[in-house]
């Protein structure tokens, strides 16, 4: 361990302590600036052997997030930045990083403009997964919204156009439209999720640009939202060390695309004390795989992924609030070739929890989940888990507290 990674994790452990102790801690204001943030730390363990999220057949305590944020807004101007550190089984190893920092001009509530590293808008929640005090569940629908993908599926660093526009008297539309870059590393979630079907490591990965936006419509009906959301990732490609066997030196092949295209329809109807919610996604790309000099091998994968949740959740009293939901997910992978097969990977998790707020700062979260597949286990060059080595039900079980400030 180098001793920048040790003095980030003795940091973090003194953070999440001294919020934990704190009983007066609370977010402020200091010549107009907002500060705020939050720290968590949770348990992990599930029954069988399957490794998911972390080393959880054993039970893991590597489950922990934590953030400061400054803001400061003036007319027609806001700025503001957020650090994030985490540490969710080999992934983040509590290392801080800037994760978003933009500024923004909006002259009219129906046009907007944001620039820096700016969060991604993605369905119902990609914006607010760090606002664990506004939902009952310990892991959000991990179809949807996957833990390991955070460096994918959180920001980008680029340019945003964003407004409301009111349509009558109880309709309006609420439009993100943005274009940049996602910066990406090998020692990440998303690069081991893009490295399933083989046992070969990637040495690179990352994109030209990616393009998207959001829209939500605010229907008459009050608490009814339906949105849909989609992004195109261009020139979407990773280098991969292969090795044809003994004797035979490694060689470097890409699998890329032109066009990794990502879709999803979401709606979320809040009345009373209930809330139910529910997104259905697809996510396509062609790749072609070639040799380090462009040479293409006329080898293509058609890569699918289609996943879907519902949800509910009700608060039964200031203290308590209980939530349930349905997750599914479904990757496919087809080589032209005729002669690498693939597996389909496929997973099914019916959750439930439940949330206690021991004060308004201060909260505790137990969740249960029954598992059927196992699609979205990781199995990478440096920890094997073969599709057919994993238990095909099983159950994950989990527990958070986070202080909020």
């Amino acid at each position: 361990m180098n001793i920048t990674t040790r003095y980030n994790k003795i940091g973090a452990t003194l953070l999440i302590a001294a919020l934990a102790s704190s009983n007066a801690f609370g977010a402020g204001s200091w010549k107009g600036i907002q500060f705020g943030g939050f720290a968590s730390q949770g348990y992990l363990v599930n029954s069988g052997d399957n490794d998911y999220l972390g080393e959880t057949s054993e039970g893991t305590f590597d489950f922990r997030e934590y953030a400061a944020s400054a803001s400061y807004a003036t007319g027609e101007w806001r700025i503001g930045a957020q650090v994030f550190g985490q540490k969710l089984g080999v992934y983040g190893n509590d290392e801080l990083a800037l994760d978003w920092a933009s500024i923004d001009y909006q002259p009219a509530q129906w046009l907007g403009f944001r620039a820096g590293r700016v969060k991604t808008p993605r369905g119902l929640y990609n914006e607010a997964l760090d606002v664990d005090s506004i939902r009952p569940f310990v892991l959000m629908p991990q179809s949807v919204y996957d833990a390991r993908l955070r460096d994918f599926n959180a920001s980008f660093d680029g340019v945003m156009m964003f407004g409301n526009v009111a349509i009558g008297d109880s309709n309006s539309f609420d439009y993100k439209v943005y274009h940049g870059d996602i910066p990406m590393k090998v020692e990440s979630g998303a690069n081991d999720y893009f490295n399933q079907d083989l046992p070969y490591p990637n040495t690179s990965i990352g994109m030209d640009s990616a393009t998207g936006g959001s829209i939500f419509w605010n229907t008459g009906l009050d608490g009814l939202r339906l949105g849909y959301s989609a992004s195109v990732f261009d020139n979407f490609n990773m280098d991969r060390e292969v090795s044809f066997g003994p004797g035979f030196p490694p060689v470097i092949l890409n699998r890329g695309t032109q066009d990794y295209k990502r879709q999803l329809l979401s709606a979320e109807y809040s009345v009373g004390d209930w809330v139910f919610a529910g997104e259905m996604g697809r996510e396509t790309a062609l790749y072609d795989i070639t040799d380090a000099d462009g040479n293409s091998f006329d080898i293509f994968l058609d890569f699918e992924v289609e996943y879907a949740y519902a949800s509910v959740a009700r608060r039964l009293s200031e203290k308590f609030e209980v939530g349930a939901y349905y997750s599914y997910s479904m990757e496919t992978q087809v080589s032209s070739d005729g002669v690498t097969a693939f597996p389909d990977y496929e997973q099914a998790d019916l959750s439930v929890s439940v949330r206690y707020d021991y004060n308004y700062n201060l909260l505790f979260k137990l969740e249960a989940h029954y598992m059927d597949g196992s699609g979205k286990i990781f199995s990478t060059p440096s920890y094997l888990q073969p599709v057919e080595d994993r238990d095909g039900s099983w159950m994950l079980f989990a527990a958070k507290t986070t202080y909020t400030f």
